[in-house]
């Protein structure tokens, strides 16, 4: 026996739906599954083809009737008889490892590109860093010598205070 199902909705892609059909297959025993996604009229559709016997074809029906995946918002599933052909579900499963790649190979490089991009970016606040720790350095070395000039002076000058004070007691 063979069963199409037709699930339509607002949110059926990029929700996991067709993996979660899948694991439901594999969990009935079905040798013959594929699900891809669609458009139709602008909305979103999902198409599970299924080809197993009547308990599997029933129990995939019932389980996807009555299922979904968390983020899913459904409208309508429809079912019916299908008289084409239908992938192997090793098949299948391989075609979902490579879509998967596919989207995954254009969000490394994306990352690779924004870590070289942060990583210059990185470097430069580096230079920018070492050029305010010279100028620290260079103001606290002024900041030493204006103090250290202040401290002689006051020095020089409390000498004085001492030797005049000396003085006077010596005259007294």
């Amino acid at each position: 026996m063979k069963l199409k199902t037709k699930i339509i909705g607002s949110k059926v892609h990029d929700v996991g739906y067709r993996v979660f059909l899948l694991r439901k297959a594999l969990e009935l025993g079905v040798e013959r599954f594929n699900a891809y996604n669609i458009k139709e009229n602008g909305t979103q559709a999902l198409v599970a083809l299924l080809e197993g016997n009547e308990d599997q074809i029933h129990g995939f029906a019932d389980f996807a009737r009555s299922n979904k995946p968390e983020n899913a918002d459904v409208m309508d599933v429809i079912i019916e008889d299908y008289e084409g052909y239908v992938t192997g579900i090793g098949d299948f499963m391989h075609l979902m490892q490579v879509e998967q790649l596919s989207k995954g190979i254009p969000a490394i490089l994306s990352i690779d590109r924004k870590q070289d991009s942060m990583l210059g970016k990185q470097d430069s606040m580096l230079e920018k860093l070492d050029e305010t720790k010279k100028e620290i350095v260079g103001e606290i070395r002024d900041l030493r010598w204006d103090l250290k000039s202040y401290m002689e002076q006051r020095l020089v000058k409390i000498e004085s205070d001492i030797a005049h004070i000396k003085e006077k007691i010596e005259l007294n």
